[in-house]
C-alpha cells in the first residue's frame, strides 16, 4: 500500500485496478457507481467504423449512431422503440418530439410546427406572407387562398372571394 513510481511503460497482461476502474485489455470496467469522464478539453469518441453503440445493463445495443454517406443516423436499434427530443421549458421537462417507430416514424411534436412563413398549430393553418397552395398532387388540382381573402379551386388566379374552375366540359362557377 505504498506509490508505484516507473520511469516507463507498465505492462500488466492480467489488467490495472484503481480504486473501482479496472482496466482489461480494450475494456474500462466501474465496479460500483456513476462513472464521470472529464476533460480539460473536447470529449472525442473515435470509431473507425464509424459506428457508436449505446448498450444497456448488458443487455445489448438499444441505440447507434453511424455515419451514413456522409450524414449523421442516429437509430433505435429495438423493435418499435420510439425516439423523444427532451428538453426544459420554464424549468419542466418536455417531450418536444416523439417519433413514433411503430408507425413509421410518424412525427408528434409537442407544440406548433413552424417552417418559413406556415405556422402549423393544433388544428390552425396559419401563412404569415403570401398567398397559401394546398396541392393535391405536383402537377393536379389545388385550392389556393390568397392573402387578400379570394379562394381559388383549379385556378391559380381567382377573381371573386370564391372562384371554381374545371377542366371538365362543365362551364366555370364563380
Amino acid at each position: 500500500s505504498g506509490t508505484v513510481v516507473a520511469g516507463g511503460v507498465v505492462t500488466a497482461n492480467a489488467g490495472v485496478v484503481v480504486d473501482n476502474f479496472t482496466l482489461d485489455g480494450t475494456t474500462l470496467a466501474l465496479s460500483s457507481g456513476n462513472m464521470t469522464l472529464d476533460s480539460a478539453g473536447g470529449v472525442i469518441l473515435d470509431a473507425a467504423t464509424g459506428v457508436i453503440s449505446l448498450h444497456e445493463a448488458g443487455n445489448g445495443v438499444f441505440g447507434t449512431f453511424t455515419r451514413a454517406s456522409g450524414s449523421l443516423a442516429i437509430k433505435s436499434e429495438v423493435s418499435n422503440a420510439d425516439i423523444f427530443f427532451k428538453g426544459v421549458d420554464d424549468g419542466s421537462t418536455i417531450t418536444a418530439l416523439t417519433l413514433d417507430m411503430s408507425d413509421g416514424g410518424a412525427a408528434t411534436f409537442s407544440s406548433k410546427i413552424q417552417t418559413g412563413n406556415l405556422t402549423v398549430e393544433h388544428t390552425q393553418l396559419t401563412q404569415s406572407v403570401g398567398n397559401l397552395k394546398l396541392l393535391t398532387s405536383a402537377s393536379g388540382g389545388h385550392i389556393l387562398l390568397e392573402a387578400a381573402g379570394n379562394v381559388g379551386i383549379g385556378t391559380t388566379v381567382p377573381a371573386t372571394n370564391l372562384h371554381v374552375s374545371t377542366t371538365s366540359s362543365h362551364s366555370e362557377i364563380r
